[in-house]
């Protein structure tokens, strides 16, 4: 499939992993741990990717949630369901075709690209409305 932006399919692969341990109950991301073969020296707390955070992944999940449905439909498959899953497979699972599939990605990657650069950015660590996901909406589905 052509990604146009490496960045948002990043940001995607991101929030799909997150959305779906969001819907299982399982907060955040998995942990790592010393005695479970963890060489990194990661303590036994979950942690994120270098560089991401729970906001970062709202700001997607809001953007997610702003597209139209065909879009958002196609997102949600290829991100939180299409692990390992060929491009003809999610377009059969969506009922269309390989490049109507590659179409609504990059439409979704350029609106999701739009709505991000023009969120405002707000210090979240001094935000009283932080939490987990499950105190907040639920990420978007289909």
């Amino acid at each position: 499939m052509r990604v146009e932006l490496p960045w948002v399919d990043a940001l995607l692969s991101r929030w799909g992993r997150w959305a779906i341990r969001c819907e299982s109950s399982a907060l955040g991301f998995a942990t790592s741990s010393i005695l479970a073969g963890g060489l990194n020296g990661d303590s036994f707390d979950a942690c994120l990717p270098r560089g991401v955070g729970d906001d970062d992944n709202e700001v997607v999940d809001g953007a997610v949630r702003k597209l139209p449905a065909c879009l958002r439909e196609t997102v949600i498959q290829v991100y939180q369901f299409g692990q390992g899953k060929s491009d003809r497979d999610h377009a059969a699972t969506l009922g269309i075709s390989r490049q109507a599939l590659t179409d609504y990605i990059v439409r979704a990657h350029r609106q999701i690209a739009i709505d991000i650069s023009i969120v405002p950015y707000h210090n979240h660590a001094q935000s009283a409305n932080r939490g987990s996901c499950l105190d907040r909406k639920q990420p978007a589905t289909a």
